[in-house]
């Protein structure tokens, strides 16, 4: 068993360098293309699609559902070695795929049409661009459906390599399209939902292919069991609820805003969102280097290593984000001036909160893994994701009220912290989880530290004016001042030895 937990840690230690690597190049080739689509597009145009991207997005719970319940059955039959029910699992899961295809694209072009035309707000003399860029958004759509299992396998079989080279090659050609941009004449908005859907196409045949050669389940053949469909559809059923609740945060409140302040603010909400991403990328990157490694210690029965992986990886992630969250805080107005240019309203005040949400959400991703790879989750999701679900009827209200647009992080921020709470608590009858050591151990340590990391950033800030000189001290001082902070008294004893291991045989090794 120790000689497993070597293995699988050395796994995760590889995987998780590989998508640092892969973070790397997207973060740096996505600044530049974040700040050469809003300029080429307008602070307008911008809001428009990220409008559209909404109701899409909104309509497509049930993707999300039946992509969950997918990995879960592909991880469990690579847990158990079992290859003819590895087969089955990838089969089916390929039908249901095509199944959530048709009802989805039902779902948009009667409701999502409808909404496009009577509620959002969208000036006259862009709806029918906005109407052009809807339909090519669905088909991308359909696309991403269909390319649940393969994704799903790549991420069972822990092909973290080539899920990095697939990264890059989606933002290499998000930079070619930025080229584009520059020099076209014609409408530019729906240049650029045609040339992303181009892109996306061209990543999917690359991830087709990967899959043939190197899965032996990947194959493009429909299945039917139903017996397995009705487990997939069940842990389905009450997985839409859960992504009803991301829906309600990621698109229901994009039309909330867009509703009360129109496409502008939609622009900055976008920005926000970009900001956010890369700070996300960190923890990301880290989760999904683990997370087959949960599921698979589900399957196995072993439960001590599962709730160790658990909590090693939210607290791993809360901590890389809060080494980039601080200066971005600090820097934010600086930052976005540096990046966009021409920065949309109330941009900085919707990216400060939005990397707190992020941290947040970050803790409260192994829990819902864990619960997946559990399964009976017809409780756990009515609990934790009903709290989440109060976020846009709260917002709604609270924007009739009079609150002002940031309120939408605000009401996220509560809500997903309380959800947090309840996922842990009720892990305790589902996994055997340990309540109390989540709260004293990680939760109230992170909130500590958290408060104390900020302390150093924020005096510099105050005593020296806004400027590149302010904007790499309070970065390094930060790095300097976080990164000892979180290894003394953030991590545990085994949590130390797991970090001294990854520099000592993945960093230094290499170095010599």
């Amino acid at each position: 068993m120790s000689s497993q937990t070597s293995d699988n840690n050395k796994r995760i230690a590889k995987n998780t360098l590989l998508l640092y690597c892969r973070m790397f190049v997207t973060m740096l080739i996505g600044f530049y293309t974040s700040r050469v689509v809003l300029n080429s597009l307008g602070v307008v145009d911008y809001g428009i699609y990220n409008v559209v991207g909404g109701i899409v997005g909104a309509l497509a719970v049930l993707n999300g559902a039946m992509a969950g319940a997918t990995q879960r059955w592909i991880t469990i039959a690579l847990g158990k070695g079992d290859i003819e029910n590895l087969k089955k699992v990838f089969g089916v899961g390929l039908t249901a795929q095509g199944i959530i295809a048709i009802l989805i694209f039902l779902l948009v072009e009667s409701i999502g049409v409808w909404y496009l035309y009577s509620h959002a707000v969208i000036p006259a003399d862009r709806m029918n661009a906005a109407f052009v860029v809807f339909q090519i958004s669905v088909i991308t759509m359909l696309l991403n459906i269909m390319n649940v299992p393969f994704n799903g396998a790549i991420m069972a079989h822990e092909h973290m390599g080539a899920y990095a080279a697939f990264s890059i090659v989606d933002v290499v050609t998000k930079l070619l399209i930025c080229f584009v941009l520059n020099v076209i004449i014609v409408d530019k908005l729906i240049v650029y939902a045609l040339l992303l859907f181009a892109a996306f196409f061209f990543n999917f045949v690359l991830i087709i292919s990967y899959c043939y050669k190197h899965f032996v389940e990947a194959r493009l053949k429909f299945r039917w069991d139903k017996a397995m469909y009705k487990e997939m559809w069940g842990l389905a059923f009450w997985t839409i609820s859960g992504n009803l609740a991301y829906a309600g945060y990621g698109s229901g409140v994009t039309m909330i805003v867009n509703m009360f302040f129109g496409p502008a603010m939609n622009a900055a909400q976008g920005v926000a969102a970009q900001a956010s991403n890369i700070i996300n990328q960190f923890s990301m990157n880290f989760q999904v280097a683990l997370n087959p490694q949960i599921t698979k210690s589900y399957a196995q029965n072993d439960l001590e290593n599962m709730h160790k992986l658990m909590n090693r990886s939210a607290k791993f992630s809360y901590y890389l984000m809060l080494v980039m969250a601080v200066p971005m805080f600090c820097e934010a107005e600086l930052l976005l001036k540096v990046w966009l240019g021409n920065v949309p309203p109330h941009a900085v005040s919707f990216m400060r909160l939005s990397l707190f949400c992020s941290m947040v959400v970050a803790m409260n991703n192994p829990q819902v893994k864990a619960a997946l790879a559990y399964g009976n989750i017809k409780n756990y999701q009515f609990v934790v994701y009903g709290i989440q679900l109060l976020i846009c009827p709260v917002l709604y209200i609270s924007y009739k009220l009079g609150a002002p647009p940031e309120m939408a992080q605000i009401v996220f921020l509560l809500f997903m912290f309380l959800s947090m709470l309840a996922s842990a608590y009720l892990l305790q009858k589902m996994i055997q989880y340990d309540f109390k050591y989540f709260i004293k151990n990680i939760v109230l340590k992170i909130l500590l530290l958290t408060l104390i990391s900020f302390i150093v950033p924020l005096v510099l800030c105050m005593f020296i004016n806004e400027s590149w000189i302010r904007l790499i001290l309070v970065s390094t001082v930060s790095v300097l001042y976080i990164i000892p902070i979180i290894y003394f008294w953030g991590l545990d004893a085994s949590e130390k030895l797991f970090v001294r291991n990854i520099i000592r045989n993945k960093i230094l090794k290499k170095l010599r």
